[in-house]
């Protein structure tokens, strides 16, 4: 039992060390059945400056897709955006405007400047990508982390993922790209960040 978990910190260890690097903000979580999360994601501030390069303007609202209970959503209203969000999980929410239940099942208009995906799109399935993407159409910017076959083999690759955290899409960076483009959206890869940043392309 020793040799388990000190195997299982080793592989925890090394997942840390490349995911801080790309993703500086890290924090833990533990659902009910006691299961501890790694939630890796960027700080607000630096999602902000990439749609300000973007678009060349600060983002006057945020849509936070995957927003667990709110904390992102808590610093961009400090930051004097409208906020609102959605997790399929049921965390203890900290901001009053977080949705609980699926994205698909999200009835209202997702008309925001700025939308954030923090693994979100690698949980659904690969036939339901289009529909996600279709909510987002009304909105600027999409920013959007996630794994792919390049971040799984810097990290261990994906036997502890899966053993962890379950299924998950995981595609290379290109066909994340064509994925986007191909949905209706002008997309690129911001190599500094480790961000997908994508535009509706009725608004270039």
């Amino acid at each position: 039992m020793f040799n388990f978990f000190k195997k299982l910190f080793k592989q925890i260890k090394k997942e840390k060390s490349y995911y801080e690097i790309k993703c500086p903000y890290t924090y833990y979580s533990r659902e009910k059945s006691g299961a501890l999360w790694i939630i890796y994601t960027q700080p607000i501030k630096k999602i902000i400056e990439l749609y300000q390069e973007e678009l060349g303007q600060k983002p006057l609202s945020f849509f936070d897709c995957g927003c667990a209970s709110g904390k992102l959503l808590v610093q961009a209203e400090k930051m004097g955006m409208r906020v609102n969000g959605i997790d399929i999980k049921e965390y203890k929410p900290i901001h009053p405007n977080v949705t609980i239940g699926s994205i698909l099942d999200y009835q209202q208009p997702i008309n925001h400047d700025l939308v954030y995906c923090n693994e979100v799109l690698t949980c659904v399935k690969e036939e339901e990508i289009p529909a996600v993407l279709d909510k987002f159409k009304n909105s600027k910017l999409v920013v959007a982390i996630h794994l792919t076959t390049e971040d799984d083999e810097k990290a261990g690759g994906t036997e502890y993922r899966a053993s962890t955290v379950g299924p998950r899409v995981i595609k290379s960076q290109k066909w994340w790209l064509d994925c986007f483009n191909k949905n209706g959206f002008n997309a690129k890869f911001h190599e500094q960040s480790g961000l997908f940043l994508a535009k509706p392309r009725q608004r270039d």
